[in-house]
């Protein structure tokens, strides 16, 4: 890695914390700079306004959340530890950034870039899912994909607002949610 790479490296990190902690409007350059270990000149080399940095800042995570999510479940071999595996990084995210909900409830959604950003992402994430799914033979992949992947989404609300919510809670989530995907809903018979 060159130095400018190191550096942008660095920049896009501190900028992640703190668009995490303060949300889009109440960041400074500053900040990140500090934050960083550049000063704020040092950012406009790399980054035209803070609404880029904002969004190459988004960029760089959903690569790297693909990379990572890629990756671990290549060490799976069946469909349900695999699910498990999709499942349980992708409520870790919302986990992990449960005190700092700035993130995705001050969304900065104006900006075409930022949502065809967004987009992609889904895109490619639901086309990982769905290719797990093809591998499995699972008829109808991308829909069976776009279904998990809602039904994941739906706790997100759960674990940013219930104070109680802690890990065991998000693993008996995943198991759930598994469970009910692979075998379906089970019915109470009187």
């Amino acid at each position: 890695m060159t130095r400018g790479q190191d550096r942008k490296e660095k920049i896009l990190l501190a900028a992640s914390q703190v668009f995490g902690k303060k949300g889009f409007y109440d960041t400074k350059m500053i900040e990140v700079a500090e934050l960083a270990g550049v000063s704020k000149g040092t950012i406009y080399l790399y980054y035209s306004s803070k609404d880029e940095l904002y969004i190459e800042t988004h960029v760089h995570r959903f690569r790297g959340y693909l990379k990572m999510i890629e990756e671990k479940v290549s060490r799976f071999s069946t469909l349900k530890e695999k699910l498990i595996c999709i499942a349980e990084e992708q409520l870790v995210v919302f986990y992990n950034d449960r005190h700092t909900p700035n993130k995705y409830l001050q969304a900065y959604n104006n900006d075409p870039k930022m949502i065809q950003s967004l987009h992609e992402f889904l895109d490619h994430y639901h086309v990982y899912v769905t290719s797990v799914m093809e591998e499995e033979n699972i008829e109808n992949a991308s829909e069976h994909a776009k279904a998990f992947i809602g039904m994941l989404e739906n706790y997100k609300r759960d674990i940013f607002f219930d104070q109680h919510y802690d890990y065991s809670n998000l693993l008996q989530t995943v198991l759930f949610v598994v469970d009910l995907f692979i075998n379906g809903c089970k019915r109470n018979v009187p």
